[in-house]
């Protein structure tokens, strides 16, 4: 957070000023076996207090950056907000069972994951992309992500016989 001028600590070497520590969890956030903890420390005393491991339930790295790249926004029917300013939100939510990974992940703006967690609205990934909507009385709502490539070229019908596509000259 910068409040600090030795707020990480490296296992096994001590402590570390600020630039260090920024530099080594930016080398490792991509990486799935890195582990986190946060230490909490007395204002005062400076000594620590508790440590919070971050949990493996949060996608990060290569898989987020997959979510974000494959849904392009707020999954929610209505919604446009980019991925990359989103929340990414268990389907299935983790206490319940739901794994962390991009089958089950799906990114949410704010608002819209607050309706999903406290009004009772369920989502549900139908494929890659692809996610069911239902809210709190059963009606349901698709939502698709953006096709990253262009359609197939479909084959031109030609009223008058005899014309083939190579007789066509584009329309300058």
């Amino acid at each position: 957070m910068g409040l600090s001028t030795r707020p990480g600590e490296l296992g096994g070497f001590g402590p570390v000023i600020t630039e260090v520590a920024s530099r080594i969890v930016a080398n490792h956030l991509e990486n799935p076996e890195a582990r986190f903890t946060v230490g909490i420390t007395h204002p005062v005393t400076g000594r620590l207090l508790h440590l919070h491991p971050i949990p493996a339930r949060f996608l990060r790295g290569l898989q987020a950056e997959l979510v974000h790249a494959r849904d392009q926004r707020c999954v929610w029917t209505t919604c446009r907000r980019p991925a990359a300013t989103c929340h990414l939100d268990h389907n299935t939510e983790y206490r319940d069972g739901g794994e962390t990974g991009v089958d089950n992940i799906a990114p949410l703006c704010p608002r819209h994951h607050k309706a999903k967690t406290e009004r009772d609205w369920k989502l549900k990934q139908t494929g890659p992309g692809e996610h069911t909507l239902t809210d709190p009385f059963g009606r349901q709502y698709a939502s698709r992500a953006p096709s990253l490539t262009d359609p197939a070229p479909t084959e031109r019908v030609y009223a008058t016989a005899g014309t083939s596509a190579e007789d066509d000259l584009p329309p300058f």
